[in-house]
């Protein structure tokens, strides 16, 4: 047998093995079309967030305190306090209730100016297709600040309940608890659909804000979803609109 044949086979063998690796390549990159990778951050989100405040998101921030913070929400109407949660689902705003809840928005405004809820993910979202034992008999929520990530944890403090003004409907917002009073701390949970039910629970959740933009992002999120950051703005609260029934009439036509 000469030299020559004797290279033949290598020579085939190698043509089979470069011929098997294209295929795979290329049977790869097609799965990558049909089934692409997980969701990023940039394609999970409805639309974009607006640029991040100063400071967000933090860097390390403290999630474990000593004591609730000090009171420096003035407890009146003087000033409205508005939150835009950014998610990686977009933006969430949120009207803060200053009057009906002073100490849960105080503690809340807080927590986001420090920097608490920044990287934190939605641990808890209900209804989950994925696990749909998880949310059997719940109500249709987005629950986070949690900075365990598995509902036990919290900012190392509590704080006192106020009584609920109103009922837990589509887009409130309210904090989570044990079940035991006065067990709040950073826990908040998103309404999701009208959840007035929860209003026949020995004890309340407290109610401190309302969705004014963002419901589709807060319906769309799902568990594991990270809070990018928390912002607060504050502004003089504008003057209440006349009733309809103390407006000046209109003037008859001519």
């Amino acid at each position: 047998m000469s030299q020559s044949a004797g290279r033949n086979p290598l020579l085939l063998f190698g043509i089979v093995v470069i011929t098997t690796v294209a295929l795979g390549l290329a049977a790869w990159g097609l799965n990558r079309v049909t089934n692409p990778p997980p969701a990023t951050t940039a394609n999970k989100a409805l639309r974009a967030c607006p640029s991040a405040p100063a400071g967000h998101p933090a860097k390390n921030p403290t999630r474990t305190y000593a004591s609730a913070p000090p009171q420096t929400v003035a407890e009146d109407s003087s000033n409205a306090y508005t939150a835009t949660m950014c998610t990686e689902r977009g933006p969430i705003v949120i009207s803060l209730r200053v009057v009906d809840a002073p100490q849960t928005v105080n503690n809340f405004v807080f927590l986001a100016n420090a920097g608490f809820y920044d990287g934190l993910p939605f641990h808890r979202v209900c209804p989950n297709s994925a696990d749909p034992q998880a949310c059997t008999g719940a109500p249709a929520i987005a629950q986070g600040g949690d900075p365990k990530g598995d509902g036990t944890g919290g900012p190392g403090y509590t704080i006192a309940d106020e009584a609920p003004k109103g009922s837990y409907t589509e887009g409130t917002v309210a904090m989570a608890n044990t079940g035991q009073p006065h067990t709040s701390g950073s826990q908040f949970f998103i309404n999701n659909g009208d959840n007035s039910a929860l209003s026949q629970q020995p004890v309340l959740f407290d109610l401190f804000g309302d969705i004014t933009s963002g419901k589709d992002v807060a319906k769309a999120l799902q568990k594991g979803d990270l809070i990018l950051w928390v912002g607060i703005t504050s502004a003089p609260a504008s003057s209440p609109s006349p009733s309809p029934s103390t407006a000046a009439p209109a003037p008859s036509p001519s």
